[in-house]
């Protein structure tokens, strides 16, 4: 009583628990046993039989959108081979568009739509890389701009008080993770991760480290604008002077002959000066509400990338793409989804130029019919 166990009673345990660990057969077994029952009846079942807000409110876009998409992307569907069944090209689609509508980890959409992380992984990539290649043609790519853009997009400028505008221009920080050895580079001055969203956005009337000058100065946007010839021979007289259209932009930015920022900080403005400044700073306001639709409707961007680096840029034009395309399908942006965007956006201010009006305007009034487009991107 009280010695020792004997050595007896330690073999008779480590035989015990010998006898307890299941044959390399027997675990084959259970792993495919586990990938049976990993099956899951969210897309198959709930998905078919939900109602159309469920569906919106999960894969943000309408049925309707969602099938028009599936038509485009049918490079991505996989053949049934004689070692597996293929996943159908309707649910790849689902897939990736939870993924960007979500910020859910890729562990927890495997789990929902009843597969492996590493699928989700790969379906989100393929699908990047196919959207893009599909959508940017015919619902991203504006340039050379044509005489009918441009009259659409200075009557939609028009109806919001700043006649001869193209569109407005800014940048929006998307936080990221980059390496350790490149956080440096992608470090704001707000301090955190960033890489920066830049866009020129149109208001079409119908029934990181980087600052954003210094972005725009290396961009493909300005030498377009720079060889847009119908600027400037699409000129209206405003009083004495001959107005070209131009593009806006804050402070921050170089005044040029096609690029309208506001006049600078003083205090002996005169009248006429601090009525341009609030005109130019009500119409800016365009950028900043594409740029929270954007993130509203795709929360992956919305609330941070927590992709690599590498992918983060092909997830941000995807969703751009998507983004023109859900518009030109009259898709609209939820309500509470911007709600839920602007308390999470208040938790994180973006970086920006200190603009006086510009946290003092409201946003213009946008009825459901109001479209906003991202012309161009960029991102370092």
């Amino acid at each position: 009583m009280g010695g020792k166990p004997s050595e007896s009673t330690f073999e008779l345990g480590f035989n015990n628990e010998i006898a307890n660990i299941p044959s390399s057969s027997e675990a084959e077994n259970a792993v495919m046993d586990d990938k049976e029952n990993r099956a899951s009846t969210f897309w198959e079942v709930e998905c078919q039989c939900c109602g159309d807000d469920f569906f919106k409110h999960n894969f943000r876009l309408k049925r309707r959108a969602f099938q028009k998409l599936c038509s485009f992307l049918d490079h991505i569907k996989k053949k049934e081979t004689n070692f597996q069944n293929s996943i159908c090209l309707e649910k790849r689609v689902a897939i990736a568009l939870y993924a960007l509508g979500s910020s859910a980890e890729y562990r927890s959409i495997a789990n929902l739509f009843g597969v492996g992380k590493s699928t989700v992984c790969t379906i989100l990539s393929e699908f990047c890389k196919e959207v893009w290649k599909v959508l940017h043609p015919g619902y991203f790519n504006y340039f050379p701009l044509s005489r009918k853009t441009i009259e659409e997009c200075v009557d939609g400028f028009k109806s919001i008080g700043f006649p001869q505008c193209l569109g407005t221009l800014d940048g929006c920080h998307i936080e990221i993770r980059p390496r350790t050895e490149e956080a440096v580079d992608y470090i704001n001055y707000k301090g955190w991760y960033s890489t920066v969203l830049q866009a020129l956005v149109a208001y079409i009337f119908s029934p990181g480290r980087c600052n954003d000058s210094q972005i725009f100065e290396k961009s493909s946007l300005k030498r377009e604008l720079e060889k847009c010839s119908l600027l400037y021979s699409m000129s209206t007289k405003l009083g004495n002077f001959d107005i070209p259209v131009v593009i806006l932009g804050d402070s921050a930015f170089r005044f040029s002959k096609y690029l309208m920022k506001p006049f600078p900080f003083s205090l002996d403005k005169t009248p006429a000066q601090k009525t341009f400044n609030y005109q130019l700073s009500k119409s800016r306001r365009v950028v900043e509400n594409a740029f929270g639709q954007l993130k509203a409707r795709f929360r992956r961007i919305g609330k941070g990338i927590d992709n690599r680096i590498d992918n983060a840029n092909s997830i941000i034009k995807t969703c751009c793409a998507l983004h023109n395309f859900l518009i030109a399908e009259n898709d609209q942006v939820s309500l509470s989804w911007l709600t839920e965007q602007n308390a999470n956006d208040s938790s994180r201010r973006q970086p920006q130029s200190a603009d006086l009006h510009q946290s003092l305007i409201p946003c213009p009034h946008q009825s459901l019919t109001t479209k906003l487009w991202l012309l161009s991107w960029l991102s370092r």
